[in-house]
């Protein structure tokens, strides 16, 4: 694939953090079809989307400090964050329980967050470096090697996803919901991360802007998914059919990736609105999930249950956030850096960004 790709790359963030923003709605209530395609891939669509930029050649040490910067800073100054605001601002919590959420938060898993869609970002740094060795390991074999140890991945992954969660340290007397950051989803999402990069060195754009892509893809998931009783959620360690998960999964990825094609060639206007969304989704992702929680409370205060809640309280969930980016977080250097925009000190990332 050319860079030029790199566009509806952008795009299809945009698209997919939108998607992640309506299945954390309670949209879920009224049409529960839709929340089940969205869950169905949204999340592995964010590990599909970051492996096709994943660069194997860069030296470990070089990766450790990138995704440092890019993923484990912006996690641990939120965490921080939120409970200087809580301490100063909020006063229903004492220090002893702030410091006991901190050290939860350590952990790492969505059960012990209290903003429980952060749980990506360390499973995406955990990535990163399984993606590494994977491919350090294989590198010199031949492509069906390397296609046959990525089933094998995905194969033990889904054997395994529901092994600690939870987990039982007897020695301790202690239960655990999920290994440190993730680490028991590394092999699950580790795999739809891999075929991401094989994906953008293997796929040509003609095939992606194929129409029968496109309206394959939206067929195969619809049809599979509403024969399903449940869907994959990854935070909950839930991939109930191994087969039919997976195949769902794979064709929703790759129709959000063959629809932000066509989309790229649409209205400039729109186009441009979803690229920006996909810039600023590692700030939506953080941030929109207590705003749609604190206005969902106030507008069904207001109206009752009903259908129109989630509807009005959607696009603030990403306006919000999206403010914060712009005004806030993007034109200030000392924001920027903390969560992972810019190095104002060293240019070590500079390649990383020409790509988008």
């Amino acid at each position: 694939m050319s860079s030029k790709r790199i566009g509806y790359l952008d795009l299809a963030k945009g698209v997919g953090i939108l998607l992640v923003v309506l299945g954390h709605n309670d949209l879920k209530s009224f049409a529960p079809l839709v929340f089940k395609i969205i869950y169905s891939f949204h999340m592995p669509l964010f590990f599909f989307i970051s492996g096709m930029f994943f660069k194997p050649e860069t030296p470990f040490i070089q990766l450790i400090k990138k995704r440092f910067h890019t993923l484990v800073k912006p996690y641990f100054f939120t965490i921080f964050l939120i409970y200087f605001v809580s301490i100063f601002f909020g006063g229903t919590m004492g220090f002893y329980t702030i410091g006991y959420r901190i050290v939860k938060a350590f952990y790492g898993t969505g059960y012990y967050l209290d903003w429980v869609q952060m749980w990506f970002i360390p499973a995406l740094f955990v990535v990163n470096l399984v993606a590494f060795g994977f491919y350090r390991l294989l590198r010199r074999f031949p492509d069906w090697i390397n296609y046959i140890g990525l089933l094998g991945v995905l194969a033990v992954g889904v054997w395994t996803i529901g092994w600690f969660y939870p987990y039982h340290l007897p020695f301790l007397n202690l239960e655990l919901n999920g290994l440190p950051w993730n680490l028991d989803l590394a092999l699950v999402a580790g795999f739809y991360f891999l075929l991401g990069f094989q994906v953008r060195q293997r796929v040509s754009e003609q095939t992606i802007r194929s129409r029968w892509l496109l309206l394959g893809t939206a067929i195969i998931n619809l049809v599979i998914v509403i024969n399903l009783s449940s869907v994959m959620d990854l935070d909950k360690r839930s991939y109930p059919y191994p087969i039919l998960s997976t195949l769902a999964c794979l064709a929703g990825i790759f129709f959000i990736i063959s629809l932000s094609y066509w989309l790229d060639k649409g209205p400039t206007w729109l186009a441009a609105s979803l690229k920006y969304i996909g810039t600023a989704s590692l700030i939506i992702l953080i941030f929109h999930s207590p705003i749609q929680s604190y206005l969902t409370k106030k507008m069904t205060a207001l109206m009752g249950s009903s259908t129109y809640v989630p509807l009005i309280v959607f696009p603030f969930a990403v306006l919000v956030p999206l403010l914060l980016y712009a005004l806030f977080i993007r034109p200030n250097p000392a924001l920027a850096w903390l969560y992972g925009m810019h190095d104002k000190f060293s240019l070590q990332f500079a390649e990383e960004e020409k790509d988008k």
